[in-house]
């Protein structure tokens, strides 16, 4: 055996748990990407403008992975965990992050779950904000580093 095969599994300190797997990979992505100018926020549901409030009255009833693309360049990402199937834990959401390489932008999501349902720290519903100068040909999407689909796409185009 050569060091190399004791990446993810180091006898000494046991097994690297998934996020940091997930950290791991992000990282290598960020050093290796692309430059671009885009920003990425989160920001107050309430605070958004009148469009983006309508999409989301529009989805806020199913909990789910909803994209919003704008004519300004920007796209928003609601996330929306706040119901709670009987007998289930809760979901939440802890991280967000944005990689973009060459025409691909990658959306990274943690999402999580309590069975404290009435803990009011956690984000169970959450708007992200992405500015962008460019058009993509692919927007991937990456809930606890698995590729999933969105619930939803709308667009005011």
């Amino acid at each position: 055996m050569n060091d190399n095969e004791y990446i993810f599994n180091d006898t000494y300190r046991g097994k690297v748990d998934v996020k940091q797997r997930f950290l791991l990979v992000v990282l290598i992505v960020l050093l290796t990407a692309c430059s671009s100018n885009f920003t990425f926020s989160e920001i107050s549901i309430n605070n958004a403008d009148d469009q983006i409030r309508e999409f989301i009255n529009l989805v806020e009833m199913e909990n789910g992975h909803y994209l919003y693309l704008d004519d300004k360049n920007g796209m928003y990402v609601f996330l929306n965990g706040i119901y709670v199937r009987q007998g289930h834990d809760a979901v939440y959401f802890s991280d967000f992050n944005v990689i973009v390489q060459q025409d691909t932008l990658s959306m990274f999501i943690n999402q999580e779950y309590d069975s404290d349902y009435s803990n009011a720290q956690l984000n169970y519903q959450v708007l992200y904000k992405i500015n962008t100068e460019a058009n993509y040909d692919t927007i991937q999407l990456y809930i606890n580093g698995r590729p999933v689909s969105f619930d939803a796409i709308y667009s005011n185009e």
